[in-house]
């Protein structure tokens, strides 16, 4: 559906209300997820297959938005007992959406069809990640944001579509509020999780 992309002029938006729950390694029971403040450009022409192709595999791959709003929701659902955490991924979840919903209307903007295919296969819920220790679900999160990061600083380096690189490093700013979030909850000193700053800069 075409529309205004939500967000315009507004400032960075809290996503959280207090939770009772917090992973190791937390201090707080008050856990905030934020949008960044920039609004999202619009997609419009020059059409060209490999931006479409592109913007379809950030759409509904096996590394899109699609996954990444799946694997959050089953995280939540699994995670429950632990009411912070829950609501934190179903918070960001709703971000993802708003991506997914955004690159939808992309994909039409360039004469695509929004079907979640890439390829000639329907995307398949084989893609999720489905840890269910909370360890394993950080672990996993924070690899999904590093690569959505990495595909769409790729994806915006090979477009000759002004519109569509503008609009993907604006995602972006999202995904890295995101990536810092599970990494600030991985309990401290845990192994293989050194800071890597190339996913902090632009």
């Amino acid at each position: 559906m075409r529309r205004t992309p939500p967000g315009r002029g507004m400032p960075h938006m809290p996503l959280m209300q207090k939770g009772d729950g917090h992973p190791k390694g937390s201090s707080t029971s008050e856990w905030i997820v934020f949008r960044d403040a920039a609004p999202y450009p619009e997609v419009a022409g020059p059409a060209d297959p490999d931006t479409l192709e592109m913007l379809k595999q950030d759409y509904a791959g096996a590394e899109s938005e699609l996954t990444g709003i799946a694997q959050y929701i089953y995280q939540s659902i699994a995670s429950g007992a632990n009411e912070g955490f829950a609501n934190a991924l179903l918070q960001i979840a709703i971000v993802e959406m708003m991506h997914l919903d955004m690159l939808g209307d992309a994909v039409v903007a360039l004469g695509g069809d929004p079907r979640f295919i890439v390829d000639g296969r329907d995307w398949s819920a084989a893609n999720i990640n489905y840890a269910n220790d909370l360890d394993a679900m950080l672990r996993a999160n924070i690899e999904a944001e590093e690569t959505a990061i990495d595909n769409y600083r790729r994806h915006a380096a090979r477009t000759g579509n002004k519109s569509v690189r503008d609009l993907v490093l604006r995602i972006v700013e999202d995904e890295k509020l995101h990536l810092h979030f599970f990494r600030k909850q991985l309990r401290p000193g845990a192994p293989g999780m050194a800071m890597d700053d190339r996913y902090e800069r632009m």
